[in-house]
């Protein structure tokens, strides 16, 4: 069954040329219509992802470059990239071999285009001077993704990748979050992975396309018809069938075997005849490897020491390098190399390659243990000399230690450049092998912190491990702070809260003799993480009336000290203006806005003040600077924040959208704060159901200790008591108390006992209800915020009940009245018409029930206006039954979309900002436009602002 075909290429997948011009393939019909297909659906913009599997010399090679000869005749703007065993460590190797070119070749104006807006964050990850250094490995791989739509914007994309399983891991990253968005773009990626790799990682890469939507194509081995062609290609027509089926049965249909197995045949003098079969089978003994191994040595020693240079040096590689490293003259190289392209050892290209890198593989085993570190080390020293100080480090890595200066130099020299690339794993494997060579005592403190602050970045468990040993080697009082200060972070977040402090006040007692300001400005951050923590609170609160005490006498005081003074006060229910003037002597002062590590408490300490308008202007400053550099984390926690105080000025729908993303996105201790702004809002809005679902898809976090439980346990009692469940309610308020007590927290944040009052009172438990309900009033007389005295009278109203109660009632209504609080103020003129009607004083009951009706409808809190309207019903009045139209209709992602779009925003840039796609964010919009009844832009902000009466609408309501 020979097959000869005139004028033309046959082309097995994975094969080389064996005769003719143009390549084909064999057997791949079906695959290449599929994907003809697929590239069709991109051009239209309905882009996708196929991942392409099979044993190595398959023909998954041969099938991209099918693939590429069609996108090139449908007008696609190609590009390929190989996953290579040596550049598996590097950072965004793979990314830089598809995008790099593409942007550095651009015109100035095209190369402005393509990093407008994030795009400058993954130029910034492939090293480009025009780029921005990203926050995070999730900003570099967001700021490459716009990269890549801005490339497709003008001509669509077809992206490649072979040998998946060699992907260096941030570019595994970028390809995981391209993929299930290539369905809304004119891009069509195509991954080749192999199957049954020894070393495990094939499985690793797999996962980066584990989506559901991505198409899987698996490749077979040849037939015998096309085996038989092969065969007759390479040693003509007169092969006999019997041969012919030898090398199909020995070669496993497996194009690559079967042209190993055909050059060890004509190396052997074999002609295909039937008696050659026996000798056939004889060869077919030895692995693939071994049959290269064999004819590679026949070649002589400088072809074997050229082949053993590039496997080191790896592919791509120029040969006078190769040449150097395998100690050739270049010239004599450059016609070594065309021998080993004609023996199929290596590609007939420059730079070098091998034919397959089975091939290279094999070769790079062969060499021992010792030669093969040497060589890496050899080849390390070569390309430092080019300036190429990632591949310089990736040969480092396969190097022993030696206690080089040169090598803890060049590693610590490469991580820094990956950290600065957002590439935290890539830095954090430089460093461990820097630390490993081993690197001089006075450099290891240095190196372990950054080592621990890497591996941290990059989720790995061993990072505060090694920051625990920076802080314990440093000697010096910068590098002691240095390294407190990332571990204590690291244990804040993992909620351990009690040890970061012990770590601080360790740190501190170190410092102070030799660095009493550096000391106090630690202080300062042991008080605020002693404050997070139920068991440190009590002590960081005294610690703090000794900072405060000592404040005069410090004429500069660390930013943190003042934070922490004017959080304590705050928390403490002690002096509003001073607390209150101390976060603005804060803000006054550079870096603006505030790090992340100080902004909690001081969004924390606003909040509690009540000071909405301070509190609005820092978190959007916060909010625009975290997005500028797509740092998630930071937004995460600024959004957790914002929610809460969106509820509690009363702007429901707002705080759902913040909350909802926050939650979606967080970790740790923030999911719960955000689980518990959602919770209570979706209270508020009368949505039990959709509640009770997201407390339920995290286990109660009782064992904990931070301070963020407080709020779970509100918004659980909050939730209960709007479920009729008033005595697991009542235990949840009791419960938060008991924490607030230790944590040293009044009302202001955390209404327990107002809440408790109310159940109280509903229980029948009349003197406890009133003897909690009076404490909190007193509390909230002497600190002065409206809300926090607005919503403690209302309790006390309800608590007392007869004449007083109408009086504290009415008192609530009039202090809510000058608040930023319409929820409240429509909740406490809801009490307060209800108890007017029990009075017997209809008229005047209708009067305020129907304010809080308004105010309630408005502002989008459900669960107020139904008792509205039931009580109002049981007045003698027909209140109106309102349809949830207009800003209430919109989901949580409508209204996020449209707010952005009302601030003048393009799908584009609210698809950036909100990490959805522009085809995602205009479906949204879409929506939006029909539930509000408009059809423009410019009606947007008209249609999502509040039609409540002045006197119920917050100063500063939101519209942006």
């Amino acid at each position: 069954m020979c097959l000869s075909i005139a004028g033309h290429v046959i082309t097995i997948s994975g094969m080389g040329a064996v005769a003719g011009p143009e390549p084909l393939l064999l057997e791949r019909d079906a695959e290449l219509a599929r994907l003809s297909a697929l590239l069709g659906n991109a051009q239209a913009g309905s882009g996708s992802v196929v991942a392409v599997s099979g044993p190595a010399g398959i023909g998954k090679t041969e099938l991209l470059t099918a693939v590429h000869r069609l996108a090139g005749d449908r007008g696609f703007r190609s590009l390929r990239a190989r996953g290579r065993e040596l550049e598996a460590g590097m950072a965004f190797s793979v990314v830089r071999q598809l995008l790099e070119q593409p942007v550095l070749s651009a015109p100035a104006g095209e190369r402005r285009r393509l990093l407008a807006g994030p795009a400058r964050a993954g130029a910034g990850a492939l090293g480009l001077s025009a780029g921005d250094s990203p926050a995070s490995e999730f900003a570099a791989v967001h700021g490459l993704y716009w990269l890549c739509v801005n490339l497709a914007d003008h001509q669509p994309l077809l992206l490649t990748v072979d040998d998946l399983q060699w992907v260096d891991g941030p570019s595994l990253s970028w390809l995981a979050y391209l993929g299930p968005r290539a369905a809304e773009s004119p891009v069509l990626m195509v991954l080749t992975v192999r199957e049954n790799d020894p070393r495990g990682r094939a499985n690793s890469a797999a996962a980066a396309v584990n989506d559901s939507s991505v198409y899987r194509m698996g490749l077979s081995a040849l037939s015998m018809g096309s085996v038989a062609a092969l065969v007759c290609a390479e040693l003509g027509p007169a092969a006999s069938a019997g041969f012919c089926s030898a090398c199909w049965e020995l070669a496993g249909g497996n194009p690559l075997y079967v042209r190993e197995l055909l050059a060890a045949a004509c190396t052997e003098g074999l002609s295909g005849a039937e008696e050659d079969v026996p000798a056939l089978r004889a060869l077919a003994s030895s692995a693939v490897g071994a049959l290269v191994l064999g004819r590679l040595a026949r070649l002589g020693g400088d072809a074997v020491s050229l082949a053993r240079a590039l496997a080191v040096l790896g592919s791509q590689t120029e040969v006078g390098v190769a040449a150097e490293l395998a100690g050739l003259d270049p010239a004599a190289a450059e016609l070594t190399a065309d021998e080993l392209a004609a023996a199929q050892i290596l590609a007939p290209a420059r730079p070098l390659d091998f034919f397959h890198p089975v091939i290279g593989e094999a070769v790079h085993a062969d060499l021992a243990l010792g030669a093969r570190r040497l060589a890496h080390r050899r080849a390390a020293a070569i390309l430092d000399l080019a300036g190429a100080a990632d591949r310089v480090a990736a040969h480092l890595l396969a190097t022993g230690p030696a206690g080089d200066p040169w090598v803890v130099q060049r590693l610590s020299a490469a991580a820094g450049t990956a950290a600065e690339r957002g590439a935290a794993e890539v830095a954090a494997s430089y460093l461990r092998r820097a630390v490993a060579e081993p690197a001089a005592p006075a450099e290891r403190p240095a190196l372990l912190r950054r080592l621990g602050v890497a591996e941290w970045a990059a989720g790995e468990p061993t990072a505060i491990g090694h920051l625990e040993e920076a802080l314990n080697e440093a000697r010096d009082a910068t590098a002691i702070a240095a390294a407190a200060a990332p571990l204590a972070n690291a244990y804040i977040i993992s909620d351990q809260a009690d040890i970061a402090v012990a770590v601080l006040e360790r740190a501190i007692a170190r410092i102070r003799p030799t660095d009493p300001r550096l000391a106090m400005r630690l202080e300062g951050a042991a008080a605020l993480a002693g404050m997070m923590d139920d068991r440190t609170a009590s002590a960081a609160l005294r610690a703090v009336e000794r900072l405060q005490a000592g404040l005069a006498e410090t004429a500069d005081p660390p930013g943190r000290v003042l934070v922490a003074i004017a959080h304590a006060l705050m928390r403490r229910g002690r002096s509003a203006a001073e607390s209150g003037q101390l976060v603005e002597r804060v803000l006054a002062r550079e870096p603006y806005p505030p790090r992340p590590n100080a902004s909690a408490a001081i969004i924390v300490t606003l909040l509690g003040l009540e000071a909405f308008g301070t509190l609005q202007r820092l978190c959007d400053d916060m909010l625009r600077a975290a997005r500028r550099r797509s740092a998630v984390q930071e937004l995460i926690g600024v959004a957790s924040f914002w929610a809460w105080a969106l509820y509690r000025r009363g702007e429901l729908a707002d705080a759902e959208v913040q909350a909802r993303w926050a939650l979606e996105n967080a970790t740790g201790i923030w999911a719960i704060d955000a689980l518990a702004h959602l919770v209570e809002t979706l209270v508020e809005r009368d949505a039990l159901d959709d509640a009770a679902t997201e407390l339920r898809r995290m286990a109660p976090p009782l064992t904990s200790h931070t301070v963020v439980v407080a709020a779970y346990l509100m918004a659980r009692g909050q939730l209960r008591i709007a479920q009729g469940r008033r005595e697991e309610a009542l235990e949840d308020f009791l419960a938060c108390g008991e924490r607030c007590e230790r944590l040293g927290i009044v009302d202001g944040l955390y209404s327990w006992r107002t809440e408790a009052a109310v159940t109280h009172a509903s229980l029948g438990h009349a003197a406890e209800a009133r003897r909690l309900a009076r404490t909190a009033v007193e509390a909230a007389r002497g600190f002065g915020p409206p809300r926090t005295l607005g919503v403690a009278l209302r309790a006390a109203g309800l608590a007392e009940g007869g004449e007083r109660g109408l009086g504290l009632l009415a008192e609530a209504v009039a202090v809510l009245e000058r608040s930023q609080a319409p929820v409240e103020l429509a909740r406490a003129l809801t009490d307060h018409g209800a108890a007017l009607r029990r009075a017997g004083q209809r008229a005047k009951a209708r009067a305020q029930l129907e304010r809080g009706l308004d105010l309630a409808h408005h502002w989008g809190a459900r669960r107020i206006a139904g008792q509205a309207r039931a009580e109002l019903v049981a007045a003698g009045a027909k209140p109106r039954r309102d349809a949830i139209t207009g800003r209430d209709a919109l989901t949580a992602s409508e209204l996020r979309v449209a707010r952005l779009a009302a601030a003048g925003k393009t799908n584009r840039e609210i698809a950036q900002e909100l990490f959805i796609t522009t085809k995602t964010a205009s479906a949204h919009l879409s929506r939006a436009y029909r539930k509000l009844g408009v059809t423009r832009r410019n009606q947007l902000a008209g249609a999502l602002v509040s039609k409540t009466p002045a006197a119920g609408r917050p100063a500063a309501a939101r519209t942006a």
